[in-house]
């Protein structure tokens, strides 16, 4: 009877254990989760908008949409977007952009501290794009999207200032 409780106690211990390193695996990403005004400058103009984080299909994806108007020049554009990061070997490492426009790309993620960088991979003849989040604090967060024609000198495209509502 013994060895009964025994076997239930680490089968109960083992499913906590897999339980809190899935939680884990999403620790740099749990403070962007909710919905964020934000505003930002860059070569499209000036823009506001917002932007949200939400966990689907049992926390293996987080997903990223996003809706921008911007002015500049005289002219106004609206942009919306929406991104999926997603595991590999149980690691949030991967992500897949879309926007209304038709394009899609593919990142790679990297972590330091409470910085958050996704780039695309280097293929010829086509420019690299880098996103850089980084955590200011609970409610604050700046994003940095960059293009390197040349897949090494990165130029700023927009930079961007969220508030979590």
């Amino acid at each position: 009877m013994k060895i009964k409780y025994l076997i239930l106690i680490a089968l109960l211990v083992q499913s906590l254990s897999i339980n809190a390193q899935q939680d884990d695996k999403w620790e740099n990403w749990k403070p962007l989760i909710g919905n964020w005004k934000g505003e930002g400058i860059g070569i499209p103009g000036e823009g506001t908008g917002s932007f949200s984080f939400t966990f689907d299909l049992d926390q293996k994806i987080l997903v990223r949409k996003s809706n921008y108007d911007y002015l500049g020049d005289k002219m106004y554009t609206t942009f919306s977007d929406m991104m999926i990061i997603y595991l590999v070997d149980g690691t949030p490492s991967r992500a897949i952009f879309f926007n209304h426009e038709g394009f899609s790309r593919t990142y790679s993620i990297s972590y330091s501290g409470k910085t958050i960088t996704l780039i695309t991979e280097k293929i010829p003849l086509t420019p690299v794009f880098k996103l850089t989040y980084t955590l200011i604090d609970d409610s604050t967060v700046t994003l940095k999207y960059e293009i390197a024609r040349d897949s090494e000198n990165f130029t700023t495209y927009s930079e961007e200032f969220g508030k979590k509502e």
